[in-house]
């Protein structure tokens, strides 16, 4: 805590102590001098005067705070005098935790800070809530309507389905010129939240004191749409069920619900759209087995949505296979809509900020299975930085991520390491086994799979892997038995179609004395795809290419790696394209491979400081009688350092995409200006801090504003430091 009066510290640190059981609290004369403390120790939380005629002021420190890794997790609250307020809209942008008013006495201060530590406990010590709270509290004085409306929209979707945050809109509404909505969003509150009733009726009784505001069966659709979901699907024959579950989306605001009664007309539907937001479904259904089209619906690539099942049909042994595909809960038939609907809420909120163990580990699978790896990143770890982790669970995400990265002898070390210390359960058994699979060792990871399979029998991608070793162990018998076995759970199953094509495909492959020319006429295929910028269906055919190379062909694999990343270029999937050229790096044999790392070390740049890459367009030669001939061309291609890094590796003599350069004063220019914001905002997401990155002033800044953020001190810290996490009430 800093103030300039030795007695006013003396206050606060004794009310701060008498509130709460704080394990140390410091004072200090100026900012500067906490400024200094920072940089040699830590502390949770600062209370700060402006200070706005000082070197270093308190806006200052927000900013160091927001901008600064290592000071992210401190927390800031501003006393400041009415003259002062001007500063506060700036101060939540930054992060601000809350702001009390001064001068101050004894009493009040006791007050201010008992109130502030009721709204923690209120809001279960979310900050981003808190500092809501106060940023909501000042708006009011000023009654700034439309930026509280902003504010609690924007809460909105960070924390979807928050029925207080909704509850808080209603006002504003009402004051923009808008009663008609704000009595919708109050009837809304009350069919939503018993507990939130009273507060709906005292705030309907101050905007409408002549009405009463009990919800009616017209009332059943929601105003706002509180869970930021817009398309739902519902599949189920009970009637009664599948209606209680649209009313409930409808008082939600989800506007647009689809029922299906069957397995089939959903699938049907579900193929030809995009992902829908949620689906909920009954386990046991006709035409389509639930088991079934939930695996039809991960297969086709719909890995975010959100799948509930709603049944009283589930038996202990299909648990294993919900845990497997995906399913975000389960809720027990009959439904009961008071225990639904903050069942619903509360899954929604882990789909959307997951931090239950359970929900991080599915969702980083999730992510890893739609090759998402950039963007499961931070649910590593936070996974890896949670204590009450078990090491065996963080050792198999370890393994699942380098098995994404194709870091094939890790990921073996780490499944090993997770098998031993959480024994053969069925996620290390799969990572383990495709990792094997990737080592060549198939008869390993046929165990693998066999043993996972005895666990949960039904799993038709487990069981097209199966099929896929026994192939390559020449075991015709053994990859008959696993495909009609996946056949059986799931006859239309495009995924059984594709491993019996595969399997066919292997087969006939390895008749061949050359595979080049089959993979060069592939390869060549999907450089004339890209050369048309019809770069989706180039990238599906390098795929396609790829998974038909044997695994001791690398020379081959580099190429069409190769060409890939260009094509992930030009469709502008920059961090897709550096994933491919980091793993043609590690292939050292291959010709390929010099190239692969001067385009990763541009492509590196233009990622970090987000300068485009630019493509030049060239023209293929016109040459009739060019024939793709693997031979020929992967044995005589030999880069030198006059041919550009960036031209693609085909099977023929000429480079047919376009090259890519970017101008090295541009990049110098775009990197000393953006280096350091660009560093700092790493890993910072909306609600990390407070209401950083939420909210924004929709009214023009103070005039007085500017010469506060100038001069912006450096922070340097004089020890690395290992930070314990933020404010909790119990801080450090």
């Amino acid at each position: 805590m800093v103030d300039s009066s030795g007695p006013v510290r003396q206050l606060m640190s004794d009310t701060l102590r008498k509130l709460r059981n704080f394990e140390s609290i410091e004072s200090r004369s100026s900012i500067n001098d906490a400024l200094e403390y920072l940089e040699a120790d830590i502390a949770d939380w600062l209370l700060l005067p402006l200070s706005a005629d000082q070197p270093v002021n308190a806006l200052h420190i927000l900013k160091l705070c927001t901008e600064t890794p290592s000071l992210r997790h401190t927390r800031v609250s501003l006393f400041v005098n009415e003259e002062e307020y001007f500063v506060l809209p700036k101060a939540f942008e930054l992060g601000c935790l809350s702001y009390h008013t001064k001068p101050f006495t004894k009493d009040t201060l006791t007050v201010d800070m008992t109130e502030l530590f009721t709204v923690f406990d209120s809001n279960q010590a979310n900050e981003t809530l808190i500092s809501a709270h106060y940023l909501r509290q000042y708006l009011n004085k000023n009654k700034d309507y439309a930026a509280i409306a902003e504010l609690q929209k924007a809460l909105l979707t960070l924390i979807p389905g928050d029925i207080k945050t909704l509850l808080h809109l209603a006002e504003p509404q009402f004051h923009l010129g808008n009663p008609e909505i704000a009595r919708k969003t109050l009837r809304q509150v009350k069919l939503l939240d018993d507990n939130l009733k009273e507060q709906a009726d005292q705030v309907a009784k101050s905007l409408f004191p002549d009405e009463a505001l009990d919800p009616s069966a017209a009332d059943i659709t929601g105003n706002i749409n509180i869970i930021d979901a817009n398309i739902a699907i519902i599949i189920d024959p009970d009637e009664a069920s599948a209606t209680a579950v649209e009313e409930v989306l409808k008082s939600l605001g989800c506007p647009d619900i689809k029922r299906f009664s069957d397995g089939q007309t959903a699938w049907d539907y579900l193929e030809k759209n995009p992902e829908p937001e949620l689906i909920f479904m009954e386990w046991r259904i006709p035409k389509v087995s639930g088991p079934s089209i939930i695996q039809r619906i991960r297969h086709h690539g719909f890995h975010s949505v959100p799948i509930f099942i709603i049944s009283s049909l589930i038996k202990a042994e299909d648990t294993p296979l919900l845990k497997e595909i995906g399913i975000a809960n389960t809720i027990e038939k009959p439904l009961v809509r008071e225990r639904f609907i903050p069942t619903l809420l509360h899954t929604i909120r882990q789909e959307r900020r997951p931090t239950e163990h359970a929900v991080l580990e599915r969702k980083v699978n999730m992510l890893l299975n739609s090759d998402q790896i950039i963007e499961a990143e931070p649910l590593r770890l936070q996974i890896l930085n949670d204590k009450s982790i078990p090491t065996g669970r963080k050792r198999l995400i370890e393994a699942a991520f380098s098995l994404a990265k194709k870091e094939y002898d890790a990921a073996r070390e780490a499944a090993f390491d997770a098998l031993k210390l959480l024994g053969e359960q069925i996620e290390v058994l799969n990572v383990l086994g495709k990792t094997l699979m990737r080592l060549n060792n198939f008869e390993a990871a046929l165990k693998c799979f066999k043993k996972a399979q005895d666990l949960s029998p039904n799993n038709i991608e487990r069981l097209c892997l199966i099929a896929e070793s026994e192939t390559e162990l020449g075991n015709e018998k053994g990859t008959a038995d696993a495909l009609a076995q996946a056949s059986a759970v799931d006859s239309g199953s495009t995924a059984v179609a594709e491993a019996a094509v595969k399997a066919a495909a292997k087969k006939i492959m390895s008749s061949f004395e050359n595979i080049k020319n089959i993979v060069s006429y592939m390869n060549n295929m999907a450089v004339s795809l890209a050369r048309s910028e019809k770069y989706e269906e180039s990238i599906e055919l390098y795929n396609k290419t790829a998974e038909s190379i044997p695994e001791d062909r690398k020379d081959l694999q580099a190429i069409v790696g190769y060409n890939t990343a260009l094509a992930k270029i030009r469709s502008s999937d920059l961090k897709g394209a550096l994933l491919i050229l980091e793993n043609v790096e590690k292939i050292t044999d291959s010709k390929i491979s010099q190239k692969s790392t001067i385009l990763a070390e541009k492509l590196r740049l233009a990622i970090e400081t987000g300068v485009k890459v630019k493509l030049r367009s060239s023209k293929p030669k016109e040459d009739a009688g060019h024939q793709a001939v693997a031979d020929k061309n992967i044995n005589s291609q030999n880069p030198d350092e006059k041919q550009t890094a960036h031209s693609t590796a085909t099977t023929d003599a000429p480079s047919t995409l376009p090259n890519a350069a970017v101008s090295k004063t541009e990049f110098k220019l775009t990197a000393e200006n953006l280096a350091k914001q660009m560093i700092a905002m790493v890993d910072v997401k909306r609600g990390d801090v407070c209401c950083f990155m939420i909210y924004s002033s929709p009214n023009p800044p103070h005039s007085g504003l500017a010469p506060l953020l100038e001069k912006v001190p450096v922070y340097k810290p004089r020890d690395t430091i290992t930070r314990k996490k933020s404010f909790t009430g119990t801080a450090r």
